[in-house]
């Protein structure tokens, strides 16, 4: 358990705290300043709250000789003052000074600075560009205790050293001989290790032209010369706390991002696995055109490609092909597999398989593409096909691109009323049907495909080559 000396000598402020903190969790310890080091020396604690008043507070004594001594140097601290007490802000960081808790506090004010402090586990790197050898020791001297600094005396070396390793943040120099600051953050927008890398301009013009240039080249803020140093140490403490939220912020957008393309892979792999269990069931109605389905799938994936269809385009084809002939699921297995011709009546409830798929999938939002194939992949070009007699480009191009992959299938496949047709025949088939039964282009790029497969092997072994993107 994380461990806290509270040490006071304004006790209703010190039995408030020790209850807040208390209360989120923390073990709390509680004695008088003059007691403190004996405490810090005889125990552990991972963080210090010390009051500091006008009496016992001057020159914060107690912080000075905990730093003294090298058992104590690496102690977290947070002074507690009065609302309107005076502290010496630049001697306070000087000396490793965490924060300040102004008294009375509200609690969540408490326990949002103790958890800040205690998660706080490196030193910030501030790197600090300027031409004058004095401005670097002054800001090395004052900085060093809270943050690690690094320093560079001209915009070159500075940009040297960012490449090498980002700082958490940039205390800039404006007018400096070879690259002047505005040519140093021009030049940090084209580094993409360091485009969010905040930056504080140090300059001695206070005119108002200067300060709308220096950010419009995307500082942060800026420093007058001379310095104040107890204005700097807060502005850098803002745009360091502020930096860190919106690095922690982006962090958290792009877990979330990456969470939601997981559960996307995940949502897509289900659908997949849907759609391919839906397809066997289909393909399992008839021993004679099992993995039809599939192999109309893939031949219409293939045409797809070869129309020039993006990857996204060939996959959502695929998937609809895959579900072509869902509706034959309600036809009696008796007409599906019968071996000889069928009666009218049983021609009939064939047919009907078209609008029964299209029954099953119209409601599936999420892929709203998959009826088109299962009702008009019998629709012909010339309009004489079923069940809606659509006709030429009225026909769905995935309809269009299924119907000839589709008849390639039943033509190249053993049926239960025949045997595979001859590859010729099959070739002859399409190409009298374009115009008539089949898209013209599509119909040739089926044709295309048998030319290429000159051992007619296309029809046992469905791997093409992959879909470009």
């Amino acid at each position: 358990m994380v461990r806290i000396l509270l040490s006071d000598h304004d006790e209703m402020n010190s039995m408030i705290t020790e209850m807040i903190l208390r209360n989120a969790g923390y073990e709390v310890l509680s004695v008088l300043p003059e007691f403190c080091i004996g405490e810090l020396k005889s125990s552990r604690f991972d963080l210090l709250l010390l009051g500091i008043s006008s009496v016992h507070g001057e020159g914060m004594p107690i912080v000075e000789w905990i730093r003294a001594d090298a058992s104590l140097q690496d102690i977290k601290i947070i002074l507690l003052a009065s609302a309107t007490m005076k502290i010496d802000i630049t001697n306070a960081y000087r000396l490793g000074v965490l924060d300040f808790i102004r008294k009375p506090a509200l609690p969540e004010v408490v326990t949002q600075k103790v958890r800040d402090a205690l998660q706080k586990t490196h030193k910030d790197v501030i790197l600090v560009v300027d031409d004058d050898p004095g401005n670097l020791i002054a800001f090395t001297e004052i900085l060093s205790i809270c943050y690690s600094i690094r320093t560079a005396s001209s915009g070159r070396e500075a940009l040297e050293l960012i490449r090498r390793e980002v700082p958490d943040l940039l205390l800039l120099d404006l007018h400096m001989p070879g690259m002047d600051g505005f040519e140093v953050m021009a030049a940090l927008e084209e580094m993409d290790s360091a485009r969010n890398l905040p930056v504080i301009v140090v300059t001695a013009d206070d005119d108002a032209d200067t300060a709308a240039e220096i950010f419009q080249h995307g500082a942060m803020d800026y420093l007058t010369k001379p310095v104040v140093m107890q204005v700097a140490i807060q502005r850098i403490r803002r745009i360091l706390a502020l930096s860190h939220f919106q690095n922690d912020l982006r962090d958290e957008i792009q877990q979330k991002n990456r969470d939601l393309v997981a559960a996307n892979r995940r949502l897509q792999a289900l659908s997949d696995q849907t759609i391919y269990a839906l397809a066997g069931a289909i393909d399992a109605k008839d021993a004679y055109t099992n993995g039809h389905s599939r192999r109309v799938a893939q031949y219409s994936r293939e045409i797809a490609r070869r129309l020039g269809k993006s990857q996204y385009d060939q996959n959502e084809i695929y998937n609809v092909a895959l579900l072509h002939d869902i509706g034959k699921i309600a036809i009696p297995n008796g007409i599906i597999s019968k071996p000889g011709k069928l009666t009218d009546e049983e021609y009939r409830i064939i047919k009907s398989h078209t609008v029964r798929g299209y029954e099953i999938l119209k409601n599936i939002t999420v892929m709203p593409l998959l009826y088109i194939g299962a009702r008009w992949h019998h629709e012909r070009y010339d309009g004489r096909g079923y069940p809606d007699g659509k006709k030429g480009t009225d026909i769905p191009e995935i309809a269009r691109i299924i119907s000839v992959a589709d008849c390639y299938d039943a033509m190249s496949s053993d049926r239960s009323y025949r045997k595979a047709l001859p590859q010729s025949k099959v070739r002859s088939e399409i190409e009298n049907g374009l115009g008539t039964q089949f898209d013209p282009e599509i119909g040739k790029i089926m044709i295309a495909m048998i030319d290429d497969d000159r051992d007619y092997r296309m029809c046992h072994s469905v791997n093409f080559a992959p879909a470009e993107s």
